[in-house]
């Protein structure tokens, strides 16, 4: 009974930590995201290498702003990834939103892309670049990737934009393949 006592109470202690670590990465992404959009110093922006306007933000470069209004998602997107990025806010895994082959990742923080799992085909998804350009999405496909699986993950297959992040257990990958429905422009910095 002692043990189980113990089991319990290592697990609890863990779903705190892990809420805390998820709320810490929300009030982070909400900052950059306010930090971005309130900007209007034009020397916090560049152009990147792939020719794509960046706000800069604790020297950390931005592409974008992801969002699903069903589910109240509003994030900034990094430049590139890296698992230490991912603990602040989404990131490009790959391609880029005017190519057409824009792949963005997050982890399964509820604060970040936990919510992926309930999204439906025909559910819309919004991309707003450094140019103020407003690309929106469609969700066309809904697919579970094994998580080793990374030439899958890349397969374009006519995709314009794609969303992942982990399962709760972590060997597999939420994907959302999306289709460009609508490009809007609106006066940003």
């Amino acid at each position: 009974m002692t043990l189980g006592l113990l089991f319990i109470s290592a697990a609890g202690g863990l779903f705190a930590f892990n809420r805390i670590i998820d709320n810490k990465a929300g009030e982070t992404a909400d900052r950059i995201y306010k930090s971005v959009m309130e900007n209007t110093d034009e020397e916090s922006y560049r152009i990147n290498s792939n020719s794509e306007r960046v706000a800069v933000i604790d020297g950390v470069e931005y592409i974008g702003v992801i969002s699903i209004p069903s589910y109240n998602i509003v994030l900034p997107v990094q430049s590139d990834w890296s698992l230490d990025k991912l603990r602040n806010s989404p990131c490009r895994y790959s391609g880029s939103v005017t190519g057409g082959s824009l792949i963005i990742c997050a982890h399964n923080y509820q604060s970040h892309f936990g919510k992926l799992k309930y999204i439906q085909v025909g559910d819309k998804i919004r991309f707003t670049d450094m140019m103020g350009m407003t690309y929106t999405y469609s969700v066309s496909e809904i697919d579970l990737i094994n998580g080793y699986n990374v030439e899958e993950m890349k397969e374009n297959n006519g995709w314009d934009l794609t969303l992942f992040t982990c399962n709760y257990g972590g060997r597999q990958r939420i994907t959302l393949r999306c289709v460009r429905t609508d490009v809007n422009s609106m006066d940003k910095k």
